[in-house]
């Protein structure tokens, strides 16, 4: 069965009628149905055609500061020529230098940073994303700028070489990812000639050193990929923003309709990428961080036509379940796994894998986790497809449709720009989607179901090293070093007979946990001047508890939190470690017992601050109390399972070895942090006390870790204050907090810096990184200074722009570039330039240095005007409104 040919391509031009925009009378298609929103959604849209084939939603949120665009084109790596591969990546590199309205190859970064945005672009397998968000009075010009990329590009040719060192130094600094590696081995081991077989990053060698071998002209081939792909007919534009529908429709039409209509150019009608050669195989490839993981992966046909009701959600539905006698609580039961997710992806690759966090023993055992995970299936599919599970998802994905969270403009355009490049989703459900699971088709379940079968997968099996397995192959882009093993007849024979039974498995019952209450408490309130600070209902020595009730969202949602303070929780790197060890187990214990909670809408969360144990409830408000009182009485009561606790110490000395895998900015600053904070442990010296921790030394100090606490708790949202008060008399009731003295509780210290100039130099650990880093430090005022908190808002926003143009653009000092500012709880802010990269760091130092003489000539030379501007993009980000409860609290 074909989904995509035996479903039907949706209406896309009955629905349309011909407009003109109010202001220049320009020609445009309007879709004249009805869009299916979220009842929570308070934005106007409008779903317009340009003349050029190009597809627009315009979306007004008439509660924002900001706004936000993105536009994505249909094509990615997928068409690279094979003798340039990279190209795609390489084109989106070269699209931001420079159009013929705006040929200043910063104009574009600059205009969105200096008016207090943010812009990014990515190119993936099949698809080039071009996106910015940025306040609302600045859109116009942003959109302009953007627009100019698909129709006046300049591709400066002085611009190729400098743009090609930018590719070959993002492609080195992720020769280090376990992601990147494996999906490209993924690649490597695909169909012959397949486009999933190409490199996608690119490099120097495939494309500067490529072309010139072959003679070509590498600017000449740009060109080339550009005219041919970059078409209206497969570009999606997403805008958002707080100007009435009419304008929008206006800027869009005005500035995209000038993209040249190509036709559609992709190859699309391609064999899957996973043929009968590569299945049935186990590939074991060998990791650069300590890590043992295992992703079972499966071809199937593509179901994107059923978007609706997808049978692979449905198959999902089951294996995800994490609850009792499920599959995952099997595995970590035995002591093989820690976490599992099934998902399928669409297109003509569609796969249907499932991913596995194993512990060292699980991945050594991986064929019996194969048995697991084939009994579980053949149980799902002797029991055959279940209306009420059908009938289950689609009640809890209504109540997430109709109770949707609002989210910031630019998340919500990336969001619905993916919806809408589905050419089989139909225009009433462009802002919907999948967010319904509308009806029950058995034989497409069935149909799906036998996909899922032990002749139709393989695996892959990642760690550090292979016992046993001589990983000698080679992958040549990312070097990761692999083993491809046969699976056994008679072991694949074995995991497709009847005999594959295992006690403790079995599939979930009915959930009992999805809410039926969703009466607003404050609902004749709603609308009216919003209060903006929580009220203190309660305060003594051990306790205090702030409310908030919900007057401006009108959900029926809150969130409940607790900060508890206690003197042992971080008082010594042991503590520090066990503390860690608690909230996790705690938290993987509390999965399996609440899953029904979790899957039905309520979350938890209980995790470990700086100086204390954070834990929470947070969803659909009927439930919450009842969650908090499990999840409590679970923290107070918590007894230390050996086995749990073996596999939790395995994970903390794994990730104390992988801090030597970080880029090195990023172990810049956590060194930097070590030196500043008092209450930071060297991961040296942790990883040394976690070998000294046994099951009864945890359980005497989670036995003593509430005993003198402080509790400060917070409940916001659907609530009345009668409510508020009751829970936290039973958060009393539970914890006990004994009366204890202020010097008893930690509190956070940083070290203080004398004026100087201080260097730490430290050698990068992994021997296979080829990026050095420097990260420059400058100290400003006290963080409790207001003011001095605001001019370095606007400082590091003067700086940002000019630190990434002369120290990337212009040096060429590395590809992560930039400046923020960082404060801390106590002590001074600071402002930090950061470049990573391959040049030398004492040269990049001596580069920073210069830099920041010479800034300060230039911050003499900036006008009112442009001082203003920057003030005013800071002021309008400070005004942004919270846009759910979850924010507020």
């Amino acid at each position: 069965m074909d989904f995509c040919k035996d479903y039907p391509l949706p209406d896309w031009t009955s629905g349309f009628e011909h407009r003109k925009t109010l202001a220049s009378q320009l020609p445009y298609e309007e879709y004249t149905g009805p869009l299916e929103k979220a009842a929570s959604d308070t934005n106007d849209y409008k779903l317009i055609r340009l003349p050029n084939n190009l597809v627009v939603m315009c979306a007004q949120d008439a509660t924002t500061e900001s706004a936000a665009a993105t536009l994505s084109v249909d094509v990615g790596a997928n068409m690279d020529p094979v003798e340039l591969q990279g190209l795609a990546h390489f084109l989106e590199h070269m699209l931001f230098m420079g159009t013929e309205k705006y040929p200043n190859e910063d104009e574009y970064k600059t205009y969105i940073s200096q008016h207090g945005g943010t812009y990014n672009a990515s190119t993936s397998y099949d698809k080039t994303k071009y996106y910015f968000g940025i306040a609302n009075s600045s859109f116009e010009g942003a959109l302009d700028r953007l627009s100019s990329f698909f129709t006046q590009p300049l591709f400066k040719k002085d611009c190729v070489d400098r743009e090609l060192c930018a590719v070959d130094s993002e492609y080195k600094g992720l020769k280090n990812s376990d992601i990147w590696r494996s999906y490209t081995l993924e690649g490597k081991l695909s169909r012959p000639g397949h486009p999933r077989t190409k490199f996608m990053v690119g490099s120097l060698e495939t494309l500067k050193q490529s072309a010139q071998g072959l003679g070509l002209d590498l600017h000449e081939e740009l060109l080339k990929f550009y005219s041919k792909y970059y078409s209206s007919d497969i570009m999606k534009l997403v805008i958002c923003g707080n100007y009435p529908l009419d304008q929008l429709v206006e800027w869009a039409v005005s500035k995209f309709s000038d993209v040249k209509s190509r036709g559609d150019n992709v190859q699309r009608d391609l064999e899957h990428p996973i043929s009968a050669e590569f299945l049935g195989k186990a590939v074991f490839y060998e990791t650069v961080n300590d890590k043992h993981t295992m992703d079972i992966s499966f071809p199937v046909p593509d179901t994107k036509a059923l978007y609706r009701h997808n049978p692979f959600d449905y198959i999902s539905h089951f294996i995800n379940h994490k609850g009792r006698d499920s599959l995952m609580a099997y595995l970590k039961r035995q002591g093989w796994a820690t976490e599992l997710s099934a998902s399928v992806s669409t297109g003509t690759d569609a796969e249907f894998t499932m991913s596995i966090s194993a512990t060292p023993e699980g991945l050594e055992k991986y064929e019996d986790i194969l048995r697991a995970v084939f009994a579980y299936v053949q149980m799902l599919t002797s029991s055959g497809p279940q209306e009420w599970a059908q009938q289950e998802m689609s009640s809890i994905m209504r109540i997430g449709f109709d109770n949707k969270d609002k989210v910031g403009a630019l998340r919500w355009v990336l969001g619905h720009a993916r919806i809408i490049h589905n050419e089989y989703v139909a225009p009433e459900h462009s802002l919907s989607k999948d967010e319904a699971y509308e009806k029950f088709n058995y034989d497409d379940i069935v149909h799906c179901l036998g996909f899922i079968n032990p002749r139709n997968f393989r695996v892959f099996l990642g760690a550090l090293k292979h016992k046993s397995i001589d990983c000698s192959e080679i992958e040549p882009y990312f070097k990761a070093t692999y083993h491809v093993h046969c699976l056994s007849d008679d072991f694949l024979q074995e995991l497709a007979s009847d005999s594959l039974h295992f006690s403790g498995l079995s599939l979930p019952e009915q959930n009992e946990c999805i809410p039926d209450d969703f009466s607003i408490k404050n609902a004749n309130m709603l609308g009216d001047a919003a209060v903006l600070r929580p009220s203190l209902l309660k305060l003594n020595d051990n306790f205090e508890l702030w409310f908030k009730q919900d007057d401006q969202f009108g959900s029926p949602k809150g969130v409940i939190s607790l900060n508890i303070k206690g003197p042992t929780i971080n008082s010594s790197p042991q503590n520090w470690i066990m503390s860690n060890l608690y909230c996790d187990m705690l938290n993987s214990e509390l999965h399996e017992d609440l899953f029904d909670y979790t899957r039905a809408g309520q979350k938890f969360w209980a995790m470990l601050g700086n100086l204390s144990v954070n834990m929470g409830v947070w969803g659909y408000n009927s439930k919450l109390p009842d969650l908090l009182a499990v999840v409590m009485e679970k923290a107070k009561s918590f007894k230390v399972d050996d086995a749990l606790l073996s596999i939790h110490m395995a994970k903390y000395k794994q990730k104390y070895a992988n801090i030597a895998n970080i880029p090195p900015s990023q172990l810049c600053a956590v060194y930097k942090y070590y030196f500043v904070s008092a209450s930071e442990w060297h991961h040296e010296l942790l990883e040394s006390e976690l070998a000294k921790i046994t099951p009864a030394k945890l359980q005497a100090h989670v036995d003593s870790l509430f005993d003198v606490t402080r509790i400060k708790m917070s409940m916001v949202g659907n609530f009345d204050e009668t409510e508020a008060l009751s829970v936290a008399d039973n958060v009393q009731a539970i914890f006990k907090p004994a009366p204890n003295l202020g010097y008893d509780l930690s509190r956070p210290r940083e070290y203080k810096f004398e004026p100087g100039y201080y260097v730490y130099q430290a050698q990068v650990p992994n021997e296979d990184c080829v990026n050095s880093a420097v990260l420059s430090h400058i100290y400003c005022g006290p963080t409790a200074d207001k003011r001095e908190a605001a001019v370095l808002e606007i400082l590091e926003a003067l700086v940002h722009d000019s630190c990434f143009a002369q120290l990337r653009t212009k040096h060429q000092l590395g590809y992560k570039v930039g400046a923020a500012s960082r404060s801390y709880p106590v002590g001074r802010s600071e402002l930090v330039l950061r470049v990573e990269g391959e040049s030398n760091p004492m040269y990049v130092t001596m580069h920073i240095n210069k830099f920041i003489r010479d800034m300060q000539q230039r911050l003499a030379e900036i006008s009112d005007e442009q001082f203003d501007d920057r003030v005013q993009s800071l002021v309008k980000a400070y005004l942004e409104r919270v846009k759910n409860i979850k924010q507020e609290a």
